[in-house]
């Protein structure tokens, strides 16, 4: 599996896409770290307990990376199972020799992989802009590696493992369009209005998945229950891993 990871790694590294949407994460890092300085309380109901200082925006803006980094993932994933359906690479491959099971683990960890450099240029823009407007006065590192872990997580499950696993089913642009649906029922509160009192469907979501945007980044201490957070997200990766494996061990292969 190591061979069919490393020629991934090597087409990956020599698609223009991929350094594209590096850049196009520095680029929203920039803006919404910008936005937050700029415009503290934009979105904010009238008459929400919250609102928005040097103190806690440290926490915002590195959490949207769970609506940045899922849609950079799943159109990775487009590319590149595109690519492989379109030129028969993955026939050339079984003829090799090579199983479905190490095809499907190679894409995995090789598209994770690119998450994480999407997730990487991301999050160091967005903290070190943050840290410029305000100094780094109440960062914890282990605070902010584990709630970085956690957002990691699941952005491989709903955005990258997700696609991957869609991929299978369906080709193209349309991945990309169901993740859209997905991030967009897991941020509803981004539409809605972050933090509205009294929502049903915020109160449902923040319950079932909390890593959804009402999640925030903890860079003071280490959040209390984010260890719910960390279960979802493997309990997600190994349920869409089965289920991914299984229909892919049954695609017809031409």
């Amino acid at each position: 599996m190591s061979k069919l990871i490393n020629v991934n790694i090597h087409e990956l590294l020599k698609n223009k896409f991929f350094y594209l949407i590096n850049l196009i994460c520095i680029g929203a890092g920039v803006l919404f770290s910008a936005g937050f300085v700029l415009f503290p309380n934009f979105n904010m109901p009238e008459g929400s307990d919250l609102v928005l200082t040097s103190e806690n925006i440290l926490g915002f803006s590195p959490s949207f990376a769970s609506i940045v980094i899922p849609f950079a993932a799943s159109a990775t994933v487009a590319i590149m199972l595109e690519s492989q359906y379109n030129h028969g690479t993955i026939r050339n491959r079984l003829i090799s020799g090579h199983t479905r099971t190490e095809m499907f683990f190679s894409n995995l960890i090789t598209m994770s992989v690119a998450a994480f450099i999407y997730f990487l240029c991301y999050e160091v823009t967005v903290i070190s802009v943050a840290v410029l407007a305000f100094g780094y006065d109440g960062y914890k590192v282990e605070a902010v590696l584990v709630s970085l872990l956690v957002l990691y997580l699941m952005i491989i499950a709903t955005g990258t493992l997700l696609s991957l696993v869609i991929g299978n089913f369906m080709s193209g642009g349309k991945i990309t369009i169901v993740v859209l649906v997905v991030q967009y029922l897991l941020n509803i509160s981004l539409v809605l209005g972050m933090f509205k009192k009294d929502n049903e469907i915020l109160d449902l979501i923040s319950r079932i998945f909390p890593q959804s945007n009402t999640f925030t980044l903890s860079y003071g201490v280490v959040a209390d229950g984010i260890e719910k957070n960390f279960i979802i997200s493997l309990v997600l990766i190994v349920i869409l891993c089965g289920v991914g494996l299984f229909h892919f061990k049954k695609c017809d292969i031409k």
